[in-house]
């Protein structure tokens, strides 16, 4: 087998990974219709859910490392399509905290208890969910994200009305 076929089987190996990793880690949240989000914030009101644009919800914790990683990302996302941080069992002080220290402009639901977190069915963080213009999942994703993989599964998302 040549360089360039050996190369091109092990990227799509490793592609086959994610994925597979990814349907592993996601296999618990929810489908369908989006739950309801809380309808205040740390910061400002929340974007209602099927309001004809897609949503980025992003579920984090502040004692997660990467967590804390992949908000860069996120937040530039916000600059592009409506995000939500829901910051699931985390102190209030501490996600206060973090958000103003890193400037976040997206709103910030606090739930304490994780109640938000199980009726979206996260068990790992972080987790993100791209909720369609009608207020469907279309995507879930585990893990760290980038901002060009946030963005294709947004504009993606808004394909499929």
């Amino acid at each position: 087998m040549s360089r360039v076929g050996r190369g091109a089987l092990e990227l799509l190996a490793a592609a086959a990974l994610i994925l597979a990793g990814n349907a592993y880690l996601t296999r618990h949240a929810a489908d369908g219709r989006a739950p309801p989000l809380a309808r205040a914030s740390l910061n400002g009101h929340v974007p209602p859910i099927a309001a004809g644009r897609v949503l980025l919800v992003d579920f984090f914790a502040t004692w997660c490392p990467v967590c804390r990683a992949d908000q860069g990302a996120v937040q530039a996302v916000a600059r592009h399509a409506p995000v939500v941080v829901v910051a699931t069992q985390s102190p209030a002080a501490a996600v206060r905290a973090f958000a103003a220290d890193h400037h976040w402009r997206t709103p910030v639901i606090l739930d304490r208890h994780g109640r938000i977190a199980h009726r979206y069915g996260v068990r790992v963080l972080p987790m993100a969910f791209i909720l369609g213009p009608r207020g469907r999942i279309r995507f879930v994703a585990a893990g760290y994200m980038t901002e060009a993989g946030l963005l294709t599964r947004l504009w993606l998302a808004r394909l499929h009305l």
